[in-house]
C-alpha cells in the first residue's frame, strides 16, 4: 500500500491499545449498506458526493482516506460500478486516483490518472489563492469508458460529450447540469456506515479495509445498478430537464425542436400507475403577426394499478396549441386521461405541468407531481417491464 497509509498503519499497531474482542462478533451482513431508496426523484437538484463523501479527511495525520463507498453511474445510456480506492501515488503525493469501475455486464478494471488541482482546504494552505488562479484550479476530465483523461477550460467542458466524470483534488464533477451537456447521472449505490459510528470517524476500521481488499468486499456485492435513484446535479432542477428534451431548431433558432431520443418513467400523483412518457414533436410556427404557435406531441406508454406490466400500445397525445400571444402558458396534465385539467380545482389529478414564458428568449419547462426517473435511452426504457419497481 502507499508509504502514507503504511506509516499511519504502523502508527496505530504501536500506539494506539487495541484489545482483542472477548466474545465472537456476530459476522455482519454488508448487503444491509446497499442503498434501497425509491428511484423515482423529485425536482430537485443536490451534489451526491456532499451527500455521501468519497473520502474521510483525518485531520491528525493530514491524510485523505478514501471510504470505498460505490457509486452507479448512468452516462450515454450505459451504467457504471465505481469506487474510488487511492488519492496517493506510491510516494504518498496526493491528487492521484485510483479507481475500480465495472461497466455493466463486463469485468472490472482499473483507472490511475493524477489531479491534483487545489487540493481543499486541509490539504492546501494556500487554496483559496489557488481556486482564483485558472493556471492552477484546473480538473481533468475522466472518459469511464476509455480511461482518457483530457485538460479542458470550463467552456471547453461545458461542450464537449467525451468526459463522464471530472477531478481536482477531493472536487468531483459529473458532465450534466452547470458543468456539461451530456446528461451525465451519479447515484449512491453502497455506504458502509460502520466507517462512522455515532458520527464518528473509525479511521482504524477504515485502515484495515485499506490494507485488505481495499473495498472489494463491497464492490463486488449483487447490485442493481438500475434500482437506484440517481439525483440531479448542481444546474438541474427537474428531472425532465430542458436540454434533454428540447433544443433550438436548426432549421430557425427562434424556434424549438424535440430531443426525441430520452424517455422517462412518471409515476402518478392519484392512481397506482406509471408511465412511459417521450416528448416525440415539438410543431411550431411562425406567424405573420411575428407570433410562434405551438403544438406539443408527448408519445407514452401505460400502465395501469392493476396491469403487472407496462401495455404495449403507444399512445399518442397531441396537446392543445397555444401560441406566444399569451405571456405565460401553463397546462396540467393529467396522463391517465391523456387529457388537460383545471390546475388548482383537479389539482390531485396533475401528473406533470408544462409552463412556458413567452420572453425573449422564451422559457420552457415541465414539472413532475410524484418523481420520475431519467432522462433514458429507448433501449433502456424497452428494458424496463414495469414502472411499480421496488
Amino acid at each position: 500500500m502507499k508509504a502514507i497509509y503504511l506509516t499511519l498503519f504502523s502508527l496505530f499497531i504501536s500506539c494506539s491499545k487495541v484489545e482483542p474482542l472477548a466474545e465472537k462478533v456476530v459476522e455482519e451482513s454488508f448487503s444491509d449498506y446497499i442503498t434501497k431508496k425509491s428511484q423515482y426523484i423529485e425536482d430537485q437538484s443536490s451534489d451526491i458526493f456532499e451527500e455521501t463523501p468519497w473520502y474521510a479527511y483525518d485531520e491528525n495525520n493530514h491524510i485523505i482516506w478514501p471510504t470505498f463507498s460505490v457509486y452507479a453511474l448512468r452516462t450515454n445510456g450505459s451504467y457504471y460500478k465505481v469506487q474510488i480506492l487511492d488519492y496517493y501515488d506510491s510516494s504518498a503525493n496526493p491528487g492521484n486516483f485510483t479507481l475500480r469501475v465495472e461497466k455493466e455486464g463486463e469485468s472490472e478494471k482499473f483507472l490511475h490518472f493524477q489531479a491534483t488541482g487545489c487540493g481543499n482546504v486541509y490539504t492546501n494552505s494556500n487554496y483559496e489563492n489557488c481556486l482564483n488562479n485558472p493556471l492552477t484550479n484546473i480538473y481533468k476530465y475522466l472518459n469511464i469508458e476509455t480511461g482518457e483523461v483530457y485538460d479542458f477550460t470550463d467552456s471547453q467542458a461545458k461542450a464537449s460529450t467525451k468526459w463522464d466524470m471530472a477531478f481536482n483534488g477531493t472536487s468531483i464533477r459529473i458532465n450534466a447540469g452547470k458543468y456539461g451537456q451530456k446528461g451525465t447521472r451519479i447515484g449512491s449505490l453502497f455506504i458502509y456506515t460502520n466507517f462512522f459510528p455515532g458520527g464518528v470517524v473509525d479511521y482504524q476500521r477504515i485502515a484495515e479495509v485499506s490494507f485488505t481488499d481495499r473495498g472489494a468486499r463491497f464492490f463486488n456485492l449483487a447490485m442493481d445498478l438500475r434500482q437506484i435513484p440517481y439525483s440531479l446535479p448542481p444546474g438541474v432542477d427537474r428531472v425532465i430537464n430542458e436540454p434533454d428534451w428540447f433544443k433550438e431548431s436548426a432549421e430557425d433558432s427562434k424556434l424549438f425542436s424535440p430531443i426525441n431520443k430520452n424517455w422517462w418513467l412518471v409515476k402518478s400523483s392519484e392512481h397506482n400507475s406509471y408511465f412511459k412518457f417521450n416528448m416525440a414533436e415539438i410543431n411550431e410556427t411562425l406567424l405573420a403577426s411575428d407570433e410562434i404557435e405551438t403544438e406539443l406531441v408527448i408519445h407514452s406508454h401505460y400502465q395501469s394499478k392493476d396491469d403487472l406490466e407496462f401495455r404495449e400500445e403507444l399512445r399518442v397525445w397531441r396537446l392543445e396549441t397555444f401560441s406566444t400571444a399569451k405571456r405565460l402558458v401553463r397546462l396540467c396534465l393529467d396522463l391517465d386521461e391523456m387529457k388537460s385539467v383545471h390546475c388548482s380545482k383537479e389539482k390531485e389529478k396533475v401528473d406533470i405541468t408544462f409552463l412556458a414564458l413567452n420572453r425573449t428568449p422564451r422559457q420552457w419547462k415541465i414539472q413532475t407531481t410524484t418523481g420520475a426517473i431519467g432522462p433514458l435511452s429507448l433501449e433502456d426504457i424497452t428494458k424496463r417491464k414495469t414502472g411499480r419497481l421496488k
